[in-house]
């Protein structure tokens, strides 16, 4: 149980015959019918973690960056469909050629197409393309390109719409480029991680000795601990920073003074 603006978050299961029948039988239908295997998804426990944020933090509008096969798409339509309002905006600019329309394929065969609008374009063209309408969002969850200037790029496109206190959840927060992405968030950025301990997938860490020595004497002695890397003088796992899913919370509006020469953290 954790803490979702105050209030005890829940972590429950999404209860749709169609999400548990793409889980038993590893497929997902495709546009015009048929199925093709369902070779990238996210599992479902993280399926269950943003059904559970969505359900909880009941938002009137939620963004999605990257729909591909339709599964996290699923889960949040179903949490805005149960809360009874809200809408869905999922940006996917290969929607019907790579993906064969299979996520507006499995949104239809779970009859939750119309809690969402598909926008086939780039997320550094339709993220601008909703700050410009006057869009507010309150959860933005990000699986696009996971190189580290497409992540910042989606990043920095998706807090300009963001409402205070609102959630960004990052999927594959554990490839190097998400992961460093992230921690230049929490350095240089109003955020703080929001459920530290919700872990989908704990990955294994353990420090050496010396790696342990090292790092309280590099906390301790300023100028050696000058010279080594940020990530390794504070680990990503003391801050929160671990497993397949995190999700960061927006504290305040970007304030930094470009004047200001100290205006950036290493990450």
């Amino acid at each position: 149980m954790t803490q979702l603006n105050g209030e005890s978050l829940r972590t429950t299961h999404c209860n749709h015959s169609v999400v548990d029948e793409i889980y038993r039988t590893r497929t997902i239908p495709v546009d015009g019918g048929g199925t093709a295997p369902m070779n990238v998804y996210i599992p479902r426990e993280e399926g269950d973690y943003l059904y559970s944020l969505v359900r909880q933090l009941r938002p009137n509008l939620t963004v999605e960056i990257g729909m591909a096969n339709g599964l996290s798409t699923l889960f949040i339509a179903q949490a805005l469909h149960e809360n009874g309002h809200g809408r869905h905006v999922a940006i996917d600019p290969f929607q019907s050629t790579d993906w064969r329309g299979a996520g507006l394929a499995l949104l239809r065969k779970a009859g939750l197409e119309s809690v969402v609008e598909l926008r086939e374009k780039f997320s550094h063209q339709a993220l601008p393309e909703l700050e410009r309408e006057g869009v507010k969002a309150e959860f933005i969850f990000i699986d696009g390109a996971h190189l580290f200037d497409y992540v910042m790029a989606d990043f920095l496109c998706s807090d300009r719409i963001l409402e205070i206190n609102g959630l960004i959840a990052f999927d594959d927060s554990d490839w190097p480029a998400v992961h460093q992405a992230i921690r230049y968030v929490l350095a240089n950025r109003k955020y703080e991680v929001a459920f530290p301990e919700v872990v989908i997938e704990n990955p294994r860490f353990t420090p050496t000795l010396f790696g342990r020595m090292l790092r309280r004497t590099g906390a301790a002695v300023p100028k050696l601990g000058e010279k080594l890397r940020p990530d390794f003088l504070v680990p990503s796992e003391s801050i929160g920073v671990k497993g397949r899913c995190v999700v960061l919370r927006k504290l305040g509006e970007d304030d930094r003074d470009s004047q200001n020469r100290k205006f950036h953290h290493a990450f």
